[in-house]
């Protein structure tokens, strides 16, 4: 028997909407699955780019120069700063104690600052850059103090404070300092420097280099140490368990395509009987399975973005795009498969069938 393409969707269509319990579970088998990928995704990406974004905003990528018996340039530091792969970099030196009229015996401890390190301590806000004071949270608690009041130590000038900066997550000792912003000229006792993770080895190796002079040897530490317990976020995304499910999520999905084909295999052979080639039954399947696997899918995948919304961090738009790639690529492949599964159990001997019954 001839059928035309147009007939072949007509008749699966119609068998989409003779059976509506058939493909209600099928709606939903294929949502669960698409979903349930979409959201092993979602959560282990987002889980890793919160741990990520923690791990570098405590430091993860600051490297530490310094001169024993010594002091490292500050010009040297500073025009570190727009060199590729450099995200900040600065100096400082401590100016020795001192306290306040105000509070006397409340020793704090003075610094000068080139301005980079203050864009190297504090990521997440803009300080006032100029004359006067910036202090950590915890001095301008202890003695009232913010942003533009006049302030003075003992037997110094009075000096505006400029800014207030939280430097607890890169060096939680400046809390109780007090900043001054100097010329880069002169030396200095530590030049940081923030790097692009992607440079961070190569340019902290560079860095003794850079400070080399005379007899000196500069000395490059790393502000946070890694060792055999640290984390590596890209090592676990690429041996994560899901890797492979945009594969084993559709042949989980055809295994009970091929189920369900089964209990059909009567009306199937039927078609095979009066000489509907394998092929023309699978377009007749296709008409049939396509809607609802791209129906799951889109009821799936946003289920899951929803999900991971209300339980954890709303995913990133990278994410967000990963996980609607994978979870495609399932549906895609699901798509290519299924419509075969009534061509590979149906037979279409008349006495097969009549046993069948």
């Amino acid at each position: 028997m001839t059928w035309r393409i147009a007939s072949l969707l007509e008749e699966g269509s119609a068998n989409l909407r003779a059976n509506w319990f058939r493909s209600v579970l099928l709606l939903a088998i294929c949502g669960a699955g698409f979903g349930g990928l979409a959201v092993l995704e979602l959560r282990q990406g987002m889980e890793l780019t919160e741990f990520a974004r923690d791990y570098r905003a405590g430091g993860a990528y600051v490297a530490i120069a310094s001169v024993p018996g010594g002091g490292v340039s500050g010009t040297r530091c500073e025009t570190l700063n727009g060199h590729p792969g450099v995200v900040a970099a600065g100096a400082w030196r401590g100016a020795g104690q001192s306290t306040f009229p105000t509070a006397p015996g409340v020793l704090f401890q003075a610094a000068d600052v080139t301005p980079g390190i203050l864009r190297v301590w504090d990521t997440g806000q803009p300080l006032g850059i100029g004359p006067g004071l910036v202090i950590g949270p915890a001095m301008a608690e202890e003695l009232g103090l913010r942003p533009d009041l006049i302030a003075s130590f003992v037997s110094s000038e009075p000096v505006r404070v400029s800014g207030v900066g939280n430097f607890s997550r890169r060096n939680p000792q400046v809390a109780r300092w007090a900043l001054s912003p100097v010329s880069s000229e002169g030396r200095f006792d530590e030049c940081w420097v923030e790097f692009e993770p992607g440079a961070y080895e190569a340019g902290r190796d560079a860095l003794a280099a850079r400070f080399a002079e005379g007899s000196a040897d500069p000395a490059v530490r790393p502000y946070r140490r890694s060792d055999e317990f640290t984390r590596d976020p890209a090592a676990e995304w690429d041996d994560r368990p899901q890797k492979r499910g945009w594969v084993a999520v559709p042949v989980v999905l055809f295994a009970f395509g091929l189920v369900a084909a089964w209990f059909r295999r009567a009306e199937s052979g039927l078609y095979l009987a009066i000489g509907t080639r394998r092929a023309q039954l699978a377009i007749m399947a296709a008409a049939e399975t396509w809607p609802l696997v791209a129906a799951g899918w889109s009821l799936g995948f946003p289920y899951a973005v929803a999900a991971q919304a209300v339980w954890g961090e709303e995913p990133t738009r990278d994410v967000a795009i990963h996980a609607a790639t994978i979870s495609g690529a399932a549906a895609l492949a699901l798509l290519v498969l299924l419509p075969w599964a009534s061509a590979l159990v149906t037979r279409g001997s008349i006495a097969a069938l009549l046993k069948d019954r």
